[in-house]
């Protein structure tokens, strides 16, 4: 803005001295190098109004017959979003060259009118001017924004035809417009013959990290490891943002071990770098290392200290695992550094403690939530369906009604139903399920039919249920059936069993899952030949059921992983014990909770 006020001061001042003056004296009058100037100003402040105005001035003073100032009008309006005004500017010169037209097409990406620029483009070669390498990376960079597929070709066989292929740049930019929209055969056959094969080093680093971004999106492992291999061969890194690339990338292929590499060869890390294995870690299972690793940032082990996605990946790591003592130290931690403000945390922890038995927590953090959005809704709904309190969930799902915003969407609907489903509350579940549509305008999802086969399944509503499935508006697939096996398997009902299990061979026919379901159908009928022939069977086919496991935090001081039938504990007898006693009561409380009533379909 300093060129701004120079400018106004030199009007100024020839006003005010033009009675000291001579009458020919330019020393302060503005030029074209000074209009030049001062549009260049009003471009870069993005100040339209302004330009406007200096444009009034310029054709007061009878500059705009200059194409120098004309060009300065053309680019100060492109670059302010006006295109109308500097395509009318560019037609209305006797002579357009590359340059104009280039100015607008660039000043429309750069304002994301990217239909704009390509329009525009197609004027440009329609009057006969072809483009050069800065109209070609404007254009290339506005199909890549678009994701315009269709056009990378022929913008690409354009790039060949003007012989711009040795232009570094433009090939730079065609390399990260196949990968960043997940062409990354294309991408990595352009990069090979401009770097790989000549044994050139690839030190542009959106290059490379566009190139990580496409096999990382597109699961191109191979690709990437090219990359990596290409930098460990040149022995340059560019950036923490690449090796962070390549953290990222291996993570998505579940590569720990190749995340761990690059974690621990960098020289310098940043929060995305710890972020990084963090994540990885806690996703893969080794919860503890990622435990380690966050205690060390948390302790400044880093020269850093962890922010909002290292507590969000830490606390979904202590809920995976079921670390309860972890997670309420963690609790105090995020009290401490003031993290408890942060809405998705508290939802997260609404989540963590919901999943680790402890409600009264997740129902403490969520009353005390200045502000809830509606996944703090949908969770803390979902948390009393997790524990068999329909009542409870209901009344959370009635509030938010009363409160007006944020209003309910099909993820709400999904957990309401569903936690009437666990807690036999058939009627409220359906009435929920029909005021979807009627009340909220949401057209159910395969979701919501499954929830609903699932309530009435669960209750043993067989008839109903099947009433219901025949009636979808939609064919139903392995989300209707599988409900309707389980619940057949809960209630005994062998026949309807070997229906749903036909209609899962059929849409499913390499599943294990619905295998097992019926034969476990089967052995509690007692029918145990049927039992062992599916079991021979999926022994013939390869098929396994994969073997399930739990863990628990005993005292928040150690935890025990375990799995179904496990007998390698010390004190294996007390605990089967103590687990069929259990059984028994929840046995006799599920009785009570599905006894058969009427449904209202008000």
């Amino acid at each position: 803005m300093d060129a701004l006020r120079a400018f106004l001061d030199m009007l100024e001042w020839g006003a005010g001295g033009a009675a000291d003056q001579a009458e020919d004296d330019d020393t302060v009058r503005p030029n074209e190098f000074t209009a030049a100037a001062v549009l260049q100003a009003c471009g870069l402040a993005r100040d339209g109004r302004l330009g406007r105005m200096v444009h009034g001035y310029l054709v007061a003073g009878g500059f705009c017959g200059d194409p120098f100032v004309v060009g300065s009008l053309v680019n100060m309006y492109a670059k302010v979003g006006d295109a109308a005004s500097a395509r009318r500017l560019v037609l209305g010169l006797p002579c357009r060259d590359v340059v104009s037209w280039t100015a607008i097409i660039s000043g429309c990406v750069l304002n994301g009118m990217l239909e704009e620029a390509l329009g525009v483009f197609v004027m440009m070669l329609e009057d006969g001017v072809l483009p050069n390498n800065v109209t070609m990376l404007s254009v290339i960079q506005a199909c890549s924004l678009m994701g315009a597929s269709e056009l990378f070709g022929p913008v690409h066989a354009l790039v060949v035809l003007l012989e711009l292929e040795d232009d570094a740049s433009v090939v730079n930019s065609l390399i990260m417009m196949y990968a960043k929209n997940g062409f990354v055969e294309e991408a990595m056959r352009l990069f090979n013959g401009a770097y790989l094969k000549s044994g050139n080093l690839c030190s542009n680093e959106d290059v490379l990290a566009a190139i990580l971004y496409g096999c990382t999106i597109s699961g191109y492992q191979k690709n990437g490891e090219g990359i990596h291999a290409h930098l460990i061969k040149m022995d340059a890194f560019p950036s923490i943002g690449i090796e962070n690339s390549l953290m990222g990338m291996y993570a998505r292929f579940e590569q720990v071990d190749a995340v761990h590499l690059v974690f621990s060869g960098m020289e310098a890390k940043d929060i995305v770098s710890w972020n990084t294995i963090i994540s990885c870690l806690a996703k893969s299972d080794h919860v503890n290392e990622a435990m380690e690793l966050f205690s060390v940032l948390h302790a400044g082990g880093g020269g850093l200290a962890p922010d909002f996605v290292t507590i969000l990946s830490i606390v979904q790591a202590c809920s995976n695992a079921g670390l309860l003592h972890q997670g309420q130290m963690l609790h105090g931690c995020i009290m401490k550094s003031g993290f408890i403000y942060d809405v998705s945390i508290c939802n997260a922890l609404i989540s963590m403690y919901a999943k680790l038995g402890r409600i009264d927590f997740a129902k403490m953090i969520f009353e005390r939530m200045d502000t809830k959005d509606l996944v703090s809704w949908n969770s803390m709904i979902t948390a009393y369906g997790m524990h068999g309190d329909g009542r409870s969930a209901l009344r959370i799902f009635n509030q938010l009604k009363d409160a007006g915003t944020p209003v309910p969407n099909a993820i709400t609907f999904v957990s309401v139903i569903s936690a009437c489903s666990h807690a036999g509350l058939i009627s409220e579940g359906y009435k929920c399920f029909e005021s979807m549509r009627m009340e909220h305008g949401i057209e159910p999802s395969m979701d919501h039919y499954a929830c609903v086969v699932d309530l009435l399944g669960r209750s043993g509503r067989f008839a109903e249920a099947e009433e219901f499935i025949r009636d979808m508006p939609v064919p139903p697939n392995s989300s209707i059936w599988g409900p309707l096996l389980a619940a057949c398997q809960l209630h005994g009902n062998v026949d309807l069993a070997e229906k749903a299990a036909n209609e899962l061979s059929a849409l499913e026919p390499e599943s294990d899952i619905w295998r097992v379901s019926l034969a476990n159908t089967y052995a509690l009928a007692g029918r145990w030949k049927d039992a062992a022939m599916i079991r021979t069977e999926m022994r013939r086919a390869g098929l396994r059921k994969e073997t399930g496991w739990s863990f628990v935090d005993v005292g928040g001081v150690e935890g025990f992983k375990f799995v179904s039938a496990d007998t390698r504990h010390q004190e294996a007898e007390k605990i089967y014990s103590v687990w069929h006693t259990m059984n028994k009561h929840m046995a006799d409380l599920a009785a009570d909770v599905h006894k058969p009533g009427p449904i209202s379909t008000v």
